[in-house]
Protein backbone atom coordinates (compact mmCIF):
# COMPACT_ATOMS: atom_id res chain seq x y z
CA UNK A 1 0.00 0.00 0.00
CA UNK A 2 1.28 3.74 -0.73
CA UNK A 3 1.64 5.96 1.58
CA UNK A 4 -0.59 8.62 -0.69
CA UNK A 5 -3.97 7.27 0.06
CA UNK A 6 -3.26 7.21 4.01
CA UNK A 7 -4.70 10.23 5.73
CA UNK A 8 -2.54 11.37 8.86
CA UNK A 9 -4.44 13.30 11.79
CA UNK A 10 -2.77 14.89 14.82
CA UNK A 11 -5.58 14.19 17.99
CA UNK A 12 -8.49 12.89 15.65
CA UNK A 13 -11.32 11.27 17.98
CA UNK A 14 -10.34 7.85 17.81
CA UNK A 15 -13.60 5.20 19.63
CA UNK A 16 -12.95 2.20 21.98
CA UNK A 17 -13.98 0.15 19.34
CA UNK A 18 -11.29 1.38 16.48
CA UNK A 19 -8.26 1.51 18.56
CA UNK A 20 -9.52 -2.32 20.50
CA UNK A 21 -9.93 -3.74 16.53
CA UNK A 22 -6.39 -1.97 15.75
CA UNK A 23 -4.64 -3.55 18.80
CA UNK A 24 -6.54 -7.12 18.01
CA UNK A 25 -5.82 -6.93 14.60
CA UNK A 26 -2.39 -6.63 15.10
CA UNK A 27 -1.32 -8.93 18.19
CA UNK A 28 -0.90 -5.67 20.21
CA UNK A 29 -0.62 -6.62 23.69
CA UNK A 30 -3.46 -4.15 25.45
CA UNK A 31 -5.47 -6.33 24.37
CA UNK A 32 -5.18 -8.21 26.79
CA UNK A 33 -6.51 -5.96 29.61
CA UNK A 34 -9.95 -5.61 27.46
CA UNK A 35 -11.63 -3.06 25.48
CA UNK A 36 -12.65 -0.74 28.45
CA UNK A 37 -8.95 -0.51 30.26
CA UNK A 38 -7.15 -0.28 26.80
CA UNK A 39 -9.34 2.69 25.79
CA UNK A 40 -8.53 4.84 29.06
CA UNK A 41 -5.43 6.30 26.53
CA UNK A 42 -8.65 8.42 25.26
CA UNK A 43 -9.41 9.64 28.20
CA UNK A 44 -6.19 11.01 29.30
CA UNK A 45 -4.23 13.86 27.46
CA UNK A 46 -1.82 12.89 24.68
CA UNK A 47 0.02 14.10 21.55
CA UNK A 48 -1.73 11.60 19.34
CA UNK A 49 -0.90 10.86 15.56
CA UNK A 50 -3.01 8.72 14.11
CA UNK A 51 -2.80 7.06 10.42
CA UNK A 52 -5.78 6.06 8.18
CA UNK A 53 -6.66 4.19 5.27
CA UNK A 54 -10.18 5.82 4.67
CA UNK A 55 -11.76 4.98 7.95
CA UNK A 56 -9.85 1.73 9.26
CA UNK A 57 -7.20 2.95 11.61
CA UNK A 58 -3.88 1.79 10.64
CA UNK A 59 -1.37 3.57 12.89
CA UNK A 60 -0.89 5.07 15.99
CA UNK A 61 1.58 7.34 17.77
CA UNK A 62 1.03 9.04 21.15
CA UNK A 63 3.28 11.13 23.16
CA UNK A 64 2.92 12.36 26.68
CA UNK A 65 4.51 16.17 26.99
CA UNK A 66 5.02 18.20 30.23
CA UNK A 67 5.93 21.71 28.84
CA UNK A 68 9.55 20.93 27.89
CA UNK A 69 10.07 16.67 27.35
CA UNK A 70 8.09 14.44 25.73
CA UNK A 71 8.11 10.85 26.05
CA UNK A 72 6.54 8.52 23.47
CA UNK A 73 4.01 6.20 24.72
CA UNK A 74 3.08 4.26 21.99
CA UNK A 75 3.90 3.52 18.23
CA UNK A 76 1.91 1.13 17.04
CA UNK A 77 1.94 0.47 12.97
CA UNK A 78 -0.54 -2.33 11.23
CA UNK A 79 1.66 -5.02 10.42
CA UNK A 80 0.69 -4.90 6.62
CA UNK A 81 2.30 -2.15 6.34
CA UNK A 82 5.39 -2.91 8.00
CA UNK A 83 6.83 -5.68 5.00
CA UNK A 84 7.07 -9.51 5.14
CA UNK A 85 9.13 -11.69 7.26
CA UNK A 86 8.19 -10.10 10.63
CA UNK A 87 9.71 -11.97 13.63
CA UNK A 88 7.27 -10.53 16.16
CA UNK A 89 4.32 -9.84 13.90
CA UNK A 90 3.16 -7.70 16.56
CA UNK A 91 1.80 -4.12 15.53
CA UNK A 92 4.14 -2.52 18.35
CA UNK A 93 7.49 -3.56 17.39
CA UNK A 94 8.40 -1.77 14.13
CA UNK A 95 10.51 -4.62 12.91
CA UNK A 96 10.15 -3.14 9.34
CA UNK A 97 8.83 0.15 7.52
CA UNK A 98 8.38 -0.88 3.59
CA UNK A 99 5.05 1.39 3.09
CA UNK A 100 7.14 4.58 5.05
CA UNK A 101 3.89 5.11 7.25
CA UNK A 102 6.31 5.03 10.26
CA UNK A 103 8.28 7.69 9.28
CA UNK A 104 4.76 9.41 7.78
CA UNK A 105 4.13 8.87 11.37
CA UNK A 106 7.04 10.05 13.37
CA UNK A 107 7.98 13.24 11.50
CA UNK A 108 4.51 14.29 12.01
CA UNK A 109 4.76 13.57 15.86
CA UNK A 110 8.12 15.29 16.06
CA UNK A 111 7.04 18.16 14.75
CA UNK A 112 3.71 18.44 16.42
CA UNK A 113 5.72 17.74 19.86
CA UNK A 114 8.49 21.01 18.86
CA UNK A 115 5.68 23.14 17.82
CA UNK A 116 4.57 22.21 21.32
CA UNK A 117 7.97 23.39 22.77
CA UNK A 118 9.62 19.75 23.15
CA UNK A 119 13.15 19.93 23.35
CA UNK A 120 14.06 16.67 24.15
CA UNK A 121 11.98 13.33 23.03
CA UNK A 122 12.53 9.61 24.29
CA UNK A 123 10.88 6.15 23.81
CA UNK A 124 11.81 3.36 24.53
CA UNK A 125 12.78 0.45 21.73
CA UNK A 126 13.22 -3.38 21.79
CA UNK A 127 17.09 -3.77 21.57
CA UNK A 128 17.93 -5.98 17.65
CA UNK A 129 14.54 -4.72 16.44
CA UNK A 130 13.52 -1.48 16.18
CA UNK A 131 16.49 0.37 15.90
CA UNK A 132 16.75 0.98 12.36
CA UNK A 133 13.30 2.56 12.63
CA UNK A 134 14.06 4.90 14.73
CA UNK A 135 16.98 5.86 13.38
CA UNK A 136 15.15 6.63 10.03
CA UNK A 137 13.10 9.03 12.14
CA UNK A 138 16.22 10.81 13.82
CA UNK A 139 16.60 9.25 17.02
CA UNK A 140 19.96 8.44 18.87
CA UNK A 141 20.67 6.57 21.38
CA UNK A 142 20.98 7.62 24.88
CA UNK A 143 24.33 6.08 25.80
CA UNK A 144 25.11 5.90 29.02
CA UNK A 145 21.34 5.57 30.33
CA UNK A 146 19.67 2.77 31.42
CA UNK A 147 15.68 2.22 32.19
CA UNK A 148 14.44 1.38 35.52
CA UNK A 149 10.67 0.49 35.65
CA UNK A 150 8.18 -1.25 37.70
CA UNK A 151 5.48 -3.35 35.99
CA UNK A 152 2.40 -4.32 37.08
CA UNK A 153 0.59 -5.31 33.98
CA UNK A 154 -1.31 -8.67 34.51
CA UNK A 155 0.14 -10.82 31.56
CA UNK A 156 3.70 -9.52 32.62
CA UNK A 157 5.02 -12.57 34.46
CA UNK A 158 7.61 -11.90 36.99
CA UNK A 159 11.10 -13.23 37.13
Amino acid sequence: MTPQRINIQVNPIITADALFNFYKRNNICEVGFGKEVAARILEHPHLIVAAYLETELIGLARATFDGLSAHIMEFSIDVRYQGDNLKYNNGSLIESDNSRLGVLLGERLCLELEKMGATFITGYIVENCEEAFYRSIGFNENEGHLVYYLDKRPYVKES
